[in-house]
């Protein structure tokens, strides 16, 4: 195929002059180049981005539990403040929603330092219980007698038992038996102590029935378990 030198119109095989301007053909064996792109139509993708890590998953949902409890505790600060124009019944929603924050900050901000994690997770509960105390006529009435003990007692029995469930070996239906048990005391100590602030002495009553409930099934499960551990070695013993 020829092309003119000067126009660059395409002749055909048997013409000697470009039928367009007139110029004398040069016949070569040449093709003519054709024009290939540098660069692709799409530019290539970059590296992908790698995924958030664990402890900014636990940032964002930090981050998103607070905005979501800070959105109700303005909405009641507000209310309150709009409606008796002083904040009053406000502080105990303001209050509970602060605890639940700490609570639910402490896991998420200390996940691997158990002993700001106990600390963190324990004293809020006592402060609050003293705010509620004292909101009520600005002095403190039952919280020494009953808010103090009742938190203590609970919060030495949880830490018991996790205690206890982190320090076995072979865990199992063991660690319901610890928790099972862990609730009979509480259920005990907390009608101890309610019943020696009601009615001026010691005394226990109900919580009798649900001790004894915790006790059998949670020795029955401990049972099953050192029972079924002892199945699984007895049959790695004989190679079974």
């Amino acid at each position: 195929m020829s092309f003119c030198s000067k126009c660059g119109v395409e002749i055909e095989p048997h013409k000697t002059h470009c039928p367009l301007c007139g110029s004398p053909i040069q016949e070569t064996d040449e093709e003519p180049v054709e024009y290939t792109k540098k660069y692709p139509d799409e530019p290539a993708l970059g590296p992908s981005k790698p995924g958030r890590t664990a402890k900014q998953r636990r940032k964002l949902i930090w981050e998103i539990a607070s905005v979501t409890l800070i959105i109700p505790l303005l909405i009641t600060l507000f209310t309150d403040l709009i409606i008796n124009k002083t904040v009053s019944w406000s502080l105990y929603s303001i209050a509970s929603l602060i605890l639940v924050w700490l609570i639910i900050s402490m896991p998420l901000l200390f996940p691997d330092k158990l002993t700001i994690l106990l600390i963190g997770e324990a004293l809020p509960l006592f402060v609050f219980l003293l705010v509620i105390d004292l909101i009520d006529n600005g002095r403190i009435d039952w919280y020494l007698r009953v808010g103090l003990p009742m938190v203590a007692l609970v919060e030495t029995i949880i830490i018991a038992v996790v205690i206890t469930s982190i320090s076995v070996k072979n865990k199992g239906l063991n660690i319901a038996s610890f928790i099972l048990f862990g609730i009979g005391v509480i259920c005990l100590g907390v009608d101890f102590i309610i019943s020696s602030f009601l009615k001026q002495r010691f005394t226990v009553s109900w919580s009798l029935y649900v001790l004894a409930s915790t006790l059998v099934i949670g020795g029955f499960l401990l049972y099953l378990h050192f029972r079924i551990i002892r199945g699984v070695d007895l049959k790695r013993k004989l190679n079974i």
